[in-house]
């Protein structure tokens, strides 16, 4: 039982998938809804390289400056799109509230278009896909929640347990005792941001012995104590 009425809808944001929204109680990845991003990540790539062409052509750069704007327009269209999606798919859960990573960097399309060490286009995709995620979802009148971002790609969102990313598509769980062998990266990623929505709901498995020396396995992500608190507390016994 959770200890709020709203339904919690984990929203993941990444490359392969720009959007993976999936509420706290789903069981697998079928009812998870997912919006594809490599095609705006390609997109921009090539938009980089055009635009590198351009500047070291005759146009001017008010001239080129101004086709960036209308580029920048139907990207955010695109993204608009997609987080319509996402919100369509959270209304059909009773009192739905966005929960997203505690992202706010401030996107600037120009400034990563004529940064010469720039990463691909998720740098500027993925802040612009968070700030998008609100707005539309301010459309819906749907409540968004930011929780902690740290190991949520890492951390198995049935035992709280940190596994290992394989292949970079899928965490594989190294609780011996969890349900979860290996799951989807942008599902679990999803389903734990929506787990951290409720108090409590972070890390509930703590193993006597970590397989990494030193690792906290629990993030006190909602104000609790972490297992590294808490062995402190117990004098270095650790329950």
């Amino acid at each position: 039982m959770h200890d709020r009425a709203e339904t919690a809808i984990g929203v993941d944001v990444g490359e392969y998938n720009l959007y993976t929204a999936c509420p706290v109680d789903l069981p697998d990845w079928r009812g998870a809804h997912a919006v594809c991003g490599d095609d705006l990540c390609q997109r921009l790539d090539d938009f980089r390289r055009e635009v590198a062409a351009l500047l070291a052509s005759t146009y001017d750069r008010p001239t080129i400056a101004a086709y960036v704007q209308q580029r920048r327009d139907a990207l955010v269209a695109a993204l608009d799109a997609a987080a319509r999606t996402v919100c369509e798919y959270a209304t059909a859960y009773d009192d739905p509230v966005l929960v997203t990573e505690d992202s706010h960097y401030s996107p600037d399309l120009w400034a990563w278009l004529t940064a010469p060490n720039a990463h691909r286009g998720s740098a500027w995709l993925l802040a612009a896909a968070h700030l998008r995620l609100r707005t539309v979802a301010a459309e819906y009148r749907l409540p968004v929640s930011v929780v902690p971002e740290a190991y949520s790609t890492q951390e198995c969102h049935a035992c709280g347990v940190l596994g290992t990313r394989e292949l970079n598509r899928t965490v594989r769980c190294t609780n011996p005792d969890c349900r979860v062998d290996t799951v989807a990266a942008d599902f679990n990623a999803a389903a734990v941001l929506a787990r951290r929505n409720y108090p409590g709901r972070c890390c509930d498995y703590r193993p006597r012995s970590s397989p990494h020396p030193g690792d906290c396995r629990a993030l006190a992500v909602d104000g609790g104590l972490s297992d590294c608190a808490l062995t402190e507390r117990k004098g270095g016994r650790q329950q």
